[in-house]
C-alpha cells in the first residue's frame, strides 16, 4: 500500500512541478518582452500620428508618405515570404499552432511577428498589439520548453501559457486571458492546462504591474471612466440591446463569408504584394483625411464613452472599420484583430445605446452599455461567452452587473448560433490552414503506439494529453489482468501496453 502511495505521489509531483516551473519561466519572460513591445508600439503610433498631421498640409509630404507606405508594404511582403508564420492575425495562427494544425518556427516567428507588427503600427494599419503579443508569447513558450522545441511533450502546454500571458499583458485582463486560452484556443478545461496557464499569466501580470509602476503607465485597457450599475427596471432595454448586438454579429459574420466567396478567384490571381500595397495605400488615405478609420481603435473606444460622437459619424466609422477589417484580414498584414474587433463592437454598442437613450433609457448608463456591447459583440464573433463576461467585469471593475451582462451575452450567443455562421477566428484559421496545406493530398491513417516505462502519458488522463487535432484514442489494450485501468486514464506503463489511434487528413479523425 505504501509503495502504491509513493508511486502515485511521484507521478503527481512529476506532473505538477513542470507546470509550475515552465509556467513561471515563460510568464516572467513574456511579461518583460510584451511590456517593452507595447511601449515601442505606443511610441511608433504617436510618431505616426504626428507625421500624418504634418503631411496633410503639404502635397510633397503626402507623396513622400505614400512612397514610404508602398516601400513598407513591399518589405512586409518580402518578410512574409521568408517567414510565412508572421502572416495574418496572431490569435488565429496561435490557435492553429497550439491545436497542432499549423507549422511553427519559434525564433523566426518571434522576430518576424514583432518587426512586422511594428511596421503595421507605424503605418497606421487598423491592427492591434494583442495578436502579436499572443504569438510572441507562444514563441517564448516554445523557446522556454527546451532545446527540443515543438517536439517536446511539454511544449504545447508551455506555449499555451505563453499565449495567455501575452494576451493578459496586452489587454490588462489576466482572468480573461486564462479563460481565453481554455475556452477559445483549446475549447476545453483540463487540470494540467489550467495550472500551466494560470501560473504563466499570474507571473506575467506581476512583472507587467511592476514595470508599469516603474514607468508610470496604467496596465488597464480602458481607464478613467465611471461605469454606472444596471437595475432591474433596465432589463427590457438590455433584452432589446442583446437582439441588436446579435443581429450585428450575424451581419459581420455574413459579410466576411460573402466577401470571401465573392473575391475568391480574384484573390487567387492577385499577388500578396499587391494586396498589401492596396491596404497600405488605403490606410494612408484614411490616416490623412479620416484618422479615426485607422490604428487599432483603442482611442475610438475611449472617445465613444464620452457620448461625444454624432450618430451619422458612428455609422460612418462602423462602415469604414468593417471594410478595413475585411481588407486587412484578407491581405495577411501582420497584426492583431482582437482590439479592432472590440472597436467595432463598441461602435455597434454606441449606436444601439443611442437608440435606447431615445427610447427612454437613462443617459448615464450609456458608457456601461457601450462596454457591454463591445464585450457581447466580441463574445458573439468568437463564440466565447465566458471570456466576454469576465472581460466586461475586469474592464469596469464591477461585479454588480454580472447578471445583466450574462443575460445580454446569453441572448447574443443563442441568436448567433441560430445563424449557423463560422466564427471569425475559425474562418481566419481555416484560410491559414488551407494556405499551408495547399497541394497536399488528404489521407486516412491508422496506427498503434506502444507506451513504454517513463513515457509522458503515464499517470495522465487522456484529456490532459494534447493529442494532435482530430487525433483521438480509440482503444487501450493491456494484457496484464492485475493492472488497474481507470476509465479514460492510463495509470501504469507496461511494455505490452498499446494505444490505438486512427486519423484523417494527417490531422486525424476516428474511423
Amino acid at each position: 500500500m505504501k509503495a502504491i502511495f509513493l508511486k502515485h505521489y511521484k507521478e503527481y509531483i512529476s506532473n505538477i512541478l513542470p507546470c509550475l516551473g515552465y509556467g513561471l519561466l515563460c510568464g516572467s519572460v513574456t511579461g518583460v518582452l510584451i511590456f517593452f513591445y507595447k511601449l515601442a508600439a505606443k511610441k511608433l503610433v504617436s510618431f505616426s500620428e504626428e507625421i500624418y498631421s504634418h503631411a496633410v498640409h503639404s502635397p510633397l509630404l503626402i507623396a513622400v508618405v505614400f512612397a514610404v507606405l508602398i516601400l513598407f508594404a513591399c518589405i512586409m511582403a518580402v518578410m512574409q515570404k521568408k517567414i510565412p508564420e508572421m502572416k495574418g492575425g496572431g490569435i488565429p495562427r496561435c490557435e492553429g499552432i497550439l491545436r497542432g494544425v499549423l507549422s511553427f518556427r519559434r525564433v523566426k516567428t518571434l522576430v518576424g511577428t514583432a518587426v512586422g507588427s511594428l511596421i503595421s503600427f507605424f503605418c497606421g494599419l487598423p491592427l492591434g498589439s494583442e495578436g502579436p503579443a499572443v504569438i510572441i508569447g507562444t514563441s517564448i513558450g516554445g523557446i522556454c520548453s527546451g532545446p527540443k522545441g515543438n517536439k517536446s511533450a511539454w511544449s504545447r502546454y508551455v506555449m499555451t501559457g505563453g499565449a495567455a500571458a501575452g494576451f493578459g499583458v496586452a489587454t490588462g485582463a489576466p482572468l480573461s486571458a486564462m479563460l481565453f486560452a481554455l475556452e477559445e484556443i483549446h475549447k476545453r478545461f483540463t487540470p494540467m492546462l489550467v495550472l500551466t496557464v494560470s501560473t504563466s499569466v499570474l507571473s506575467a501580470t506581476y512583472i507587467n504591474e511592476l514595470l508599469c509602476s516603474l514607468y508610470g503607465i496604467s496596465p488597464a485597457l480602458i481607464t478613467a471612466f465611471d461605469f454606472p450599475d444596471f437595475e432591474l427596471k433596465n432589463v427590457m432595454y438590455l433584452l432589446v440591446f442583446g437582439v441588436i448586438i446579435a443581429f450585428s454579429v450575424g451581419v459581420f459574420d455574413a459579410s466576411l463569408g460573402y466577401f470571401g466567396k465573392f473575391t475568391k478567384n480574384i484573390r487567387k490571381n492577385m499577388p500578396d504584394t499587391v494586396k498589401l500595397i492596396v491596404v497600405f495605400v488605403l490606410t494612408g488615405v484614411l490616416g490623412l483625411f479620416f484618422r479615426d478609420g485607422v490604428y487599432s481603435g483603442h482611442d475610438i473606444i475611449e472617445n465613444i464613452l464620452s457620448y461625444g460622437e454624432s450618430l451619422p459619424l458612428l455609422f460612418a466609422l462602423l462602415a469604414v472599420r468593417m471594410i478595413m477589417m475585411i481588407l486587412v484580414t484578407d491581405s495577411g498584414a501582420t497584426g492583431g484583430i482582437f482590439i479592432p474587433t472590440l472597436a467595432i463592437g463598441a461602435l455597434v454598442g454606441a449606436i444601439g445605446g443611442r437608440f435606447l437613450v431615445f427610447a427612454g433609457m437613462p443617459t448615464e448608463l450609456f458608457p456601461s452599455v457601450v462596454i457591454l456591447g463591445m464585450c457581447a459583440f466580441m463574445g458573439g464573433t468568437l463564440r466565447a461567452p465566458l471570456t466576454a463576461t469576465v472581460i466586461f467585469i475586469e474592464i469596469t471593475c464591477k461585479f454588480t452587473n454580472f447578471f445583466y451582462v450574462s443575460l445580454v451575452i446569453f441572448i447574443v450567443n443563442c441568436i448567433t448560433n441560430i445563424f449557423n455562421q463560422t466564427p471569425f477566428y475559425d474562418r481566419v484559421l481555416e484560410s491559414l490552414e488551407e494556405s499551408q496545406n495547399e497541394g497536399r493530398t488528404p489521407r486516412i491513417t491508422s496506427f498503434k503506439m506502444r507506451v513504454s516505462q517513463g513515457a509522458f502519458v503515464v499517470g495522465k488522463t487522456v484529456r490532459d494529453v494534447m493529442w494532435r487535432l482530430h487525433l483521438l484514442l480509440s482503444a487501450l489494450q493491456e494484457r496484464i489482468t492485475a493492472l488497474r485501468i481507470w476509465i479514460m486514464t492510463a495509470r501504469k506503463s507496461c511494455s505490452r501496453g498499446i494505444l490505438l489511434f486512427s486519423g484523417q487528413k494527417c490531422l486525424m479523425k476516428l474511423k
